[in-house]
C-alpha cells in the first residue's frame, strides 16, 4: 500500500512538475493566450486550463504583470542565448515565432505555431540535459554501480516527440551551434556532452555571461575531443606525478 502511495505521487509530481517557478511567465502567457483563443494553444495546454475551472477572465491581467510596474523597468540585458539558458520562454517564443515566420513566408499561420511550439520544446529538453544530464553520465569506469538511474527529463518523448519525430528538422536558433537541428541530432551533441564519462554542469552559475562562454565551448557538433592512447597514457602520467607531489607535501607539511 505505502509503495503505492509512493508511486501515485510520484507519477502526480511528474505530471505536475512543470509548474515550477522559472515557468511562471510562459505559463501565464499561454494561459492568457488559451483565454483569448483556446485553440491558439497546444491541445494539453488547453486541456490543462479547461481543467482549471476557470473562465481566464483575469488570465491576460495576470499576464500582463502588476498595473504599477514600468515599462522600461528591468532593463534587459539578455540576448536569446542567455534567455534560452535561464528558461525565459516567455522571451524567447515570440522572436522564434517571429524568425520562423521570416524564413518560411509560405507558412500559414498554423504551421508557424506549429513550428514554434516545437522549437519551445527542443530548447525545453535541451536546457534539461544542461542541468539534469550529469546525473546520467558514465562516472564509473570500474563497474561497481549496477546501472545508472533513468533520469526522465532526459526523455524526448516528455517533450512531445516520439519515434516518428526523431528525424523531423526543427529551428533551434543556433543553439547548439545548428540553426536547424532533427531531435536524433540534438540528442546526439547532447548526450554526447552531458552524459558521456565526464560529467558537466554549469546552470548554477550566477553569472549569465559566465554560463554562455562555458557552454559555446563544450556545446556544438563539432566540440567532441578524442583522444589517442598515447594520449591519455601522457594525461595519466601528468595526474600520478601532481597526485604524487600532492601526497609528499600533504607528508612533509601536514
Amino acid at each position: 500500500m505505502a509503495d503505492d502511495m509512493r508511486s501515485a505521487q510520484n507519477l502526480a509530481l511528474l505530471d505536475t512538475s512543470f509548474l515550477y517557478g522559472g515557468n511562471a511567465i510562459f505559463i501565464e502567457q499561454q494561459h492568457a493566450k488559451w483565454a483569448a483563443n483556446p485553440a491558439s494553444v497546444d491541445g494539453s495546454w488547453a486541456a490543462f486550463f479547461a481543467g482549471l475551472g476557470d473562465s481566464g477572465a483575469g488570465a491576460s491581467e495576470a499576464a500582463n504583470g502588476p498595473s504599477w510596474k514600468r515599462a522600461d523597468w528591468p532593463k534587459s540585458e539578455t540576448s536569446d542565448i542567455l534567455a534560452s539558458l535561464d528558461g525565459n520562454w516567455a522571451l524567447i517564443e515570440p522572436k522564434i515565432e517571429k524568425k520562423i515566420a521570416a524564413a518560411q513566408p509560405a507558412a500559414t499561420e498554423g504551421d508557424v505555431l506549429r513550428a514554434t511550439r516545437d522549437s519551445i520544446k527542443a530548447l525545453m529538453m535541451i536546457r534539461a540535459f544542461r542541468i539534469r544530464g550529469h546525473l546520467a553520465a558514465n562516472l564509473d569506469p570500474l563497474g561497481l554501480k549496477a546501472g545508472r538511474e533513468p533520469q526522465p527529463e532526459l526523455q524526448p518523448e516528455n517533450y512531445g516527440f516520439g519515434p516518428d519525430d526523431m528525424d523531423r528538422s526543427i529551428f533551434i536558433d543556433f543553439v547548439l551551434g545548428l540553426e536547424y537541428a532533427t531531435p536524433r541530432q540534438m540528442l546526439d551533441i547532447l548526450t554526447r556532452t552531458y552524459c558521456s564519462t565526464v560529467g558537466i554542469e554549469f546552470m548554477h552559475i550566477s553569472d549569465p555571461a559566465e554560463k554562455q562562454w562555458l557552454q559555446e565551448r563544450i556545446e556544438g557538433p563539432d566540440k567532441s575531443i578524442a583522444f589517442t592512447d598515447e594520449g591519455k597514457k601522457a594525461i595519466l602520467s601528468k595526474v600520478i606525478q601532481a597526485e604524487t607531489f600532492e601526497k609528499f607535501l600533504h607528508k612533509r607539511f601536514p
